[in-house]
């Protein structure tokens, strides 16, 4: 089995960084991720791709397609396998130091860094919680994505300023109060800035919200930005008003990349779409920003 597993994670690193180019079969092949890192270092920003992405993958092998790929930070996703030889190690803070070291090894092999955690939960109690900060200080994490209850954030602001990692609010449909734009601010606006909001602009738009206003109303609040296929033109200028929108901010942040959608080349198709959208515009920003 190792030897068809290595040739799959091959196979994948070779499509992703490959030139696109016309298949036998007339079809085409996806085309190539590019990533502005020029335009990025000069907006302060950071891309990361979302480790879920590659559920199919082990964490080890999601980051060796990573680092053939040119991505230089990711976003680690809570319940996947560590490695092949270590598959019941689950990504989660139940992990012990030695499988910590693995990780860190790896990412360091790499040159990744892990820049967020999640989306995860806290827990019910301080113990727990804090169980899910030591976890996150043990990968040197900046940010970790939840959807904390409302009446735990006096606690989470606690243990976000002992520990110095932020925690970055989720907003999602069907997820109270956190769905609606004016609900997240009146949540966090009394916290610490160690509290803020990890965006995903699609959500607010499905929701009926004006995701520029979201973005203006929580202005210095945004630590990060979930970025998705769009289905429709709307939606792709929806993503590129609020990037305008937090270039002129001066935001300095992380915006994450991630698909759910297909598998193998498909997979990988969605995923270069939203790379080279995303890149597209940063090369804009940048430009304007000279």
């Amino acid at each position: 089995m190792l030897p068809m597993r290595l040739s799959t994670i091959a196979a994948l690193a070779l499509t992703l960084s490959s030139t696109a180019y016309a298949a036998d079969d007339g079809g085409t092949i996806p085309p190539a991720i590019h990533i502005d890192h020029a335009g990025l270092k000069k907006l302060s920003w950071q891309l990361l791709c979302q480790a879920s992405t590659f559920h199919e993958l082990t964490v080890t092998e999601m980051l060796d397609v990573l680092h053939t790929n040119g991505f230089h930070h990711i976003e680690l996703s809570p319940g996947q396998s560590l490695s092949p030889d270590r598959k019941s190690v689950k990504i989660n803070s139940d992990m012990t130091p030695s499988d910590l070291e693995i990780l860190n090894t790896r990412l360091r092999d790499d040159h990744l860094d892990i820049v967020s955690y999640g989306v995860t939960e806290f827990g019910h109690t301080e113990a727990e919680a804090r169980k899910v900060f030591e976890f996150a200080k043990g990968l040197k994490v900046k940010n970790i994505i939840g959807t904390p209850s409302p009446d735990s954030l006096e606690m989470l602001d606690k243990l976000a300023n002992e520990y110095q990692i932020n925690i970055a609010i989720l907003n999602q449909p069907g997820s109270p109060p956190y769905a609606d734009g004016n609900a997240l601010f009146q949540a966090i606006h009394e916290r610490s800035t160690r509290i803020g909001i990890c965006a995903d602009v699609i959500a607010w738009r499905s929701a009926g919200q004006d995701p520029v206003d979201c973005v203006r109303k929580l202005k210095g609040r945004i630590f990060e930005v979930h970025l998705k296929g769009s289905s429709s033109p709307q939606e792709t200028a929806a993503v590129a008003e609020v990037l305008k929108e937090l270039a002129q901010q001066e935001f300095k942040g992380a915006f994450c990349v991630q698909t759910s959608t297909g598998s193998g080349q498909e997979l990988i198709k969605n995923l270069a779409a939203v790379v080279n959208s995303f890149s597209d515009i940063v090369t804009r920003l940048a430009v304007a920003a000279q």
